[in-house]
């Protein structure tokens, strides 16, 4: 059974109205019609079992059958923080990082970020990111979808309370400690803020200061790693850690 996004704010009671895209997928693409069964989730990751009962050109309304929790209980916690990057390229860490299990995604500006964007931009591109995270989980059944959050700066990121987590930053030029050998010196963290660099990586005076408030630069070995490529490594290899994959 095909899987569609429903926000919260359009669950009421025993009802549910879907309206825009998802509608028009429902209704038009898929070409189901009143009685027939549907799931649905929403943000916060509950999932809903259902009938279409009404059905217009620009809405679905669906009654609720059963509703159930449909994400699992991850074993760690992982927020991405991932300097912009140009092109295509942020579209494909926010798709994979949802796969692998990021618990939010922080879109961040450091100093050799290549795109340069205005609120307006940053606004306009921050929703289009959340659609691809949707989209994603839906794919992979990994629930619910992680927060994009706002673009920040680097200096604001690396100022804000995380207690409680480990926080790293990949950076190619670190000699002395790696991921693995890091994670063996902490293995009571079940959260996790992971800082990815631009294509350019990040400036020696960005990872000094990120030590200042308390990150860990680290390595993932020898290979220079595109910023895409070590965003997904990254992720990957902690979930492997955790005893999620593998």
């Amino acid at each position: 059974m095909a899987r569609f996004f429903v926000d919260k704010k359009d669950v009421k009671e025993d009802y549910i109205t879907i309206a825009g895209s998802e509608a028009h997928h429902i209704g038009t693409v898929l070409r189901l019609g009143i009685n027939d069964e549907i799931s649905l989730f929403d943000q916060n990751g509950t999932e809903y079992r259902g009938i279409i009962v009404e059905k217009s050109r620009r809405t679905i309304r669906v009654k609720i059958k059963n509703k159930t929790p449909c994400g699992y209980e991850a074993p760690i916690s992982i927020v991405l923080g991932q300097s912009l990057v140009k092109g295509k390229k942020m579209d494909i860490i926010v798709q994979k990082a949802t796969e692998l299990g990021a618990a939010a995604i922080i879109p961040f500006c450091s100093m050799r970020s290549i795109p340069r964007i205005n609120e307006r931009s940053a606004t306009e591109k921050v929703a289009h990111w959340q659609k691809i995270a949707v989209e994603a989980a839906k794919q992979s059944g990994r629930l619910p979808a992680p927060q994009v959050e706002p673009v920040q700066a680097f200096g604001e990121l690396i100022r804000r309370d995380f207690n409680g987590f480990l926080k790293i930053i990949l950076w190619e030029e670190e000699t002395e400690r790696a991921l693995n050998a890091v994670l063996t010196q902490n293995p009571d963290h079940t959260s996790l803020l992971c800082l990815v660099g631009p294509e350019g990586g990040f400036a020696p005076e960005e990872v000094n200061s990120a030590m200042r408030h308390g990150f860990i630069p680290v390595s993932l070995g020898k290979a220079i790693l595109r910023t895409e490529t070590a965003s997904i490594a990254l992720l990957a290899i902690l979930q492997y850690e955790a005893g999620v994959l593998g």
